[in-house]
């Protein structure tokens, strides 16, 4: 008798944590780490797109330790990137971005994606280029925002 007790009270809490992690699922609880990864790569797009330097730097965690490497060059603090997207955005006069694959994951208050991307570029001088590009973020949840807390961006050596 106490091992059918045991038994059934044990299937109740197999069925109960099922049904909350399933429930989760559908809500976006399991998947919403990577969920949020995917609008945080659209976000920082479209951010690009629109040529919105106060937006983009309101995507990072500005901490003395942050560590990014960005276009080609080593960028070890804030400030270094903080100018670098000033110098980006002011070069170009259109962006155009988009993804080619994607994928991201996570859990709890740590996210991560990882994309390949192209992007059209048109110059103050109407002069055209485009690239394609890897770009990698982890990010840590703060004061309930996403922040990026590491970004790699590279781009293959131009073609000779």
């Amino acid at each position: 008798m106490n091992r059918r007790i045991a038994s059934t009270i044990l299937l109740f809490i197999a069925i109960s944590i099922w049904s909350v992690r399933d429930a989760a699922t559908v809500t976006g609880g399991v998947d919403s780490v990577a969920t949020s990864m995917r609008k945080l790569a659209d976000d920082i797009f479209t951010a690009y797109q629109k040529r919105d330097t106060v937006a983009l730097k309101k995507f990072y965690a500005k901490q003395p330790d942050a560590l990014f490497f960005w276009e080609r060059k080593m960028t070890y603090s804030w400030e270094e990137l903080d100018a670098t997207i000033d110098a980006l955005v002011k070069a170009a006069a259109k962006l155009e971005l988009t993804t080619t694959d994607f994928r991201s994951g996570g859990s709890g208050d740590t996210g991560w994606f990882a994309a390949t991307f192209h992007i059209e570029r048109v110059t103050p001088d109407r002069k055209q280029s485009a690239s394609d590009g890897r770009w990698t973020v982890i990010a840590e949840k703060r004061d309930g925002r996403w922040l990026i807390v590491h970004e790699h961006t590279s781009f293959p050596l131009p073609k000779t």
